[in-house]
């Protein structure tokens, strides 16, 4: 939610927040770089409520100042060389904390090593990015902090890595004896952070036969336009082999992919039905929805809470040609508020923009709890 002064974009000039009203006309990004008009469903308003803000600003100078649930969109830029502390869950073990100089080749080795599983068919991996900084003393102070403060090891969960000084069983033996859900618990509430949305979740698996365990729901991910609105369809895609004879299968298109990888594919011009489409999918293959949003003419962005966006990420902006383009977060702070909060939920696109920034339209089935238990 965002506080009363926010500027709206409303085709060629802004509108404060507080001052929109229902079927009021906004902007939105519509897919691939483009932005059209909307019309305003619902306004929401809290009022006297006493918050933290998150204030985000980008290198090129666009700032937002909104809740820490505020859904918006970001991902990983992997040409930033920060290094991160990360918030690691083994689904096997718990929770451990870390640091890395670079998290997407960490990520890429854990992904390959397939001897951790112990004896295990599959286990998930969860990470969220609590901070990044280009300093390494900043860095180490703060994973010894978090060390201290929450007693989160930070112990690999396998004795095969470099830097393990524990055999297997002590790393279970000592797992298995410290309560480490609460304790991250703890650290995601100081953080302002949220359990049910991590920067990255893989699946790894020892199996030699790899099925799909994902459907990849991409909204505005068509390259084709929904209806006269101007709007792109909205994208499912599978990847691996499934049963090509079920109903539910037979409505997709096969393609290849860059790297000779086969998947299914179909488009949806309705987002409600959409949704609907990939929900009973997930159900029936217990498949997990990877939910993004193609917004420029590079790759999606995740939807992420406004404070899980850290220095060095990607997030969408509105450029001066009047085109959504890529800017990169240059620096998170928090601010004490108190006074109304405002929100706004939108016809067709779904989002609007705050300033420059591209943001989720409010939901409130989907709003999130601060109290989300691990």
């Amino acid at each position: 939610m965002f506080p009363a002064d926010t500027k709206i974009l409303c085709g060629d000039k802004n509108a404060a927040i507080s001052e929109i009203r229902e079927e009021s006309a906004v902007s939105g990004a519509s897919g691939w770089g483009e932005v059209n008009l909307t019309r305003v469903k619902d306004v929401f308003v809290n009022y006297d409520h006493k918050t933290s803000l998150c204030k985000i600003a980008t290198t090129r100078g666009a700032v937002i100042r909104c809740s820490p649930e505020q859904l918006c969109f970001g991902r990983i830029n992997p040409l930033v060389r920060h290094y991160s502390l990360y918030l690691h869950e083994r689904s096997s073990l718990g929770f451990r904390i870390g640091t890395s100089p670079d998290l997407m080749r960490d990520l890429l080795a854990m992904n390959n090593l397939k001897q951790d599983l112990f004896n295990q068919q599959e286990i998930i991996d969860r990470i969220w990015i609590i901070e990044t900084t280009a300093n390494l003393p900043n860095a180490t102070f703060m994973e010894k902090y978090s060390m201290f403060k929450y007693g989160l090891p930070n112990v690999p969960f396998s004795s095969r890595q470099p830097d393990s000084e524990l055999s297997d069983d002590m790393i279970r033996e000592l797992f298995n004896s410290i309560d480490t859900p609460s304790r991250a618990h703890d650290l995601l509430r100081d953080w302002h952070m949220f359990i049910d949305h991590p920067h990255i979740t893989m699946r790894l698996s020892n199996s030699s036969n790899p099925t799909s365990n994902s459907i990849q729901f991409v909204l505005f991910g068509g390259t084709e336009r929904a209806d006269t609105s101007g709007r792109y369809s909205h994208l499912i895609q599978i990847s691996s082999p499934l049963d090509p004879n079920r109903a539910e299968h037979r409505q997709f298109k096969r393609k290849q992919g860059k790297h000779g990888l086969w998947y299914l594919e179909i488009t949806r011009d309705d987002l409600d039905e959409a949704e609907l489409f990939v929900k009973t999918l997930s159900h029936l293959d217990s498949l997990e929805v990877v939910k993004k949003i193609q917004l420029t003419r590079k790759s999606p962005f995740y939807i992420l809470p406004a404070s899980h966006l850290k220095p060095g990420m990607l997030v969408p902006i509105l450029n001066r040609k009047g085109v959504i383009d890529e800017d990169t977060v240059a620096s998170v702070e928090m601010e004490e508020y108190k006074g109304p909060l405002y929100n706004l939920q939108t016809h067709n696109l779904h989002n609007f923009i705050v300033g420059q920034w591209v943001v989720m339209c409010y939901d409130f089935s989907q709003s999130l709890q601060r109290n989300t238990s691990v």
